[in-house]
């Protein structure tokens, strides 16, 4: 197989602060990467000097993503990115404009699997790099 994506829903999280959802996040991910990879802990993960996680080499590359309630992660031999947002998700006019884009959920999400892949490889993909996968709940791009 060329890549994965596995996307699954975070446990229930109503009530916490943000710092105990972002680390609800973090292991999330992690625990997808683990065992869709078989490894029994996270020393082969790590982050570039973008902030954008990393595996040791080898073993390829990996995207993150998540969004309220939801995480996912994308797996590939070569350099890879997600993005998801909720359907209903609004876009800001204002923000739009400013990122050049239209104040779409669609043109938001290519815009940030578009960044996140720039922050690995150091170059923008081409738009048509991204590609959209179908979620009944949530948008899709993935590079």
């Amino acid at each position: 197989m060329d890549f994965w994506i596995d996307i699954r829903p975070l446990p229930e999280t109503s009530g916490e602060t943000g710092l105990s959802r972002r680390v609800a996040e973090k292991a999330a991910w992690r625990a997808i990467v683990r065992e869709r990879l078989g490894l029994s802990d996270d020393s082969a993960i790590g982050y570039n000097k973008n902030g954008a996680p990393v595996l040791s080499d080898g073993l390829g590359y990996i995207g993150v993503s998540h969004t309220r309630g939801w995480v996912a992660v994308v797996w590939s031999p070569k350099p890879c990115a997600i993005d998801i947002e909720l359907r209903d998700r609004k876009i800001s006019p204002a923000v739009a404009e400013r990122m050049g884009i239209a104040p779409e959920i669609e043109d938001w999400c290519a815009w940030e699997a578009a960044y996140k892949y720039k922050s690995v490889t150091g170059t923008a993909p081409a738009p048509s790099a991204v590609s959209f996968i179908p979620h009944p709940e949530l948008v899709v791009a993935v590079i």
